[in-house]
């Protein structure tokens, strides 16, 4: 069976010219070079070099193969180099949860600007919350700040939430109900909608009515669906309601594939939090992540 041993000793003594010089530059014995070198030969059944008594001369056949196999060995040789260096890279491996729709926007842009080896976990928020405290998460970004034991929360963004259904939804009555003040009559029309919502926890859904009508909401979400994208494609082919971030909604709005039912009383925020374990080994990198998406969302 033909070693591809054989022909990198063949390429380092054609190079070099002696047995001696070849077995230096593969950090070999000399008998292992001559040794290599006859196996080839009789595999390949030619002779390769002449033997002078201080120089080894290729051979017409030496010469052929050499310019066959040359560009060949090269390449291989750059493919161990890169192969040994990535290898031996003894970066960091840091591991971080999130909802998917967040690395869309905040990790997928910086990935190279990241010198480490990142794992990412998608999730709820409880679930999520509960890795982090069991030190199975280095970093997460939530919406919820719990009062977890070692665990340090930083504000990350604040974005506004549209209330949005698809254009064919006949809000007319509602929009009346609105203008004439009869906000108990409103709550009941929306109340009456098919809901989409993140969880049922309707963690979103609580805070709007709380910030509209100073009370919890009686119903619970037809549609229970855990990413916000699936969500947004959804209200745009079906009838209902939901709370999403406006500029998930700015595309479609623009374009009037969906619409803006009620601006509110007040302006409904979600908050997001940069959520650290500041017991990890890796504190410093999470720290580095931090500091490299708050610097790249404020371009």
């Amino acid at each position: 069976m033909l070693n591809l041993e054989w022909y990198r000793t063949f390429k380092a003594i054609y190079e070099r010219g002696t047995l001696t010089g070849a077995a230096e530059s593969l950090l070999i014995t000399q008998p292992g070079v001559s040794q290599q070198l006859s196996s080839l030969e009789a595999y390949m059944g030619v002779k390769l070099f002449e033997r002078k008594p201080r120089r080894m001369l290729p051979t017409p056949n030496g010469m052929q193969l050499y310019n066959q196999i040359e560009e060949a060995i090269i390449q291989l040789e750059k493919t161990e180099e890169n192969f040994k260096r990535k290898t031996l890279l003894n970066r960091p491996r840091i591991k971080i949860g999130m909802y998917l729709e967040v690395f869309h926007y905040a990790f997928a842009p910086i990935l190279n600007q990241l010198d480490m080896d990142v794992e990412f976990t998608f999730g709820e928020t409880e679930e999520l919350q509960d890795k982090l405290f069991r030190k199975q998460l280095d970093l997460l970004i939530t919406t919820d700040q719990s009062s977890y034991k070692d665990i340090k929360y930083t504000p990350f963004c604040r974005e506004e939430l549209l209330l949005i259904s698809s254009k064919e939804l006949d809000t007319i009555p509602f929009n009346q109900f609105i203008y004439e003040k009869k906000m108990d009559t409103a709550e009941k029309w929306l109340s009456e909608q098919d809901w989409y919502s993140y969880s049922f926890k309707m963690e979103t859904i609580k805070s709007f009515w709380t910030d509209n009508f100073k009370k919890h909401p009686y119903f619970k979400p037809r549609y229970v669906i855990p990413n916000m994208n699936a969500i947004l494609t959804a209200i745009q082919h079906n009838h209902g309601l939901c709370l999403l971030p406006y500029s998930m909604c700015k595309e479609l709005l623009d374009a009037k594939e969906i619409k803006e039912v009620w601006q509110g009383v007040k302006t409904t925020y979600s908050a997001k939090y940069f959520a650290i374990q500041m017991q990890s080994k890796n504190l410093k990198q999470a720290e580095e992540i931090i500091e490299i998406i708050t610097q790249n969302t404020n371009k």
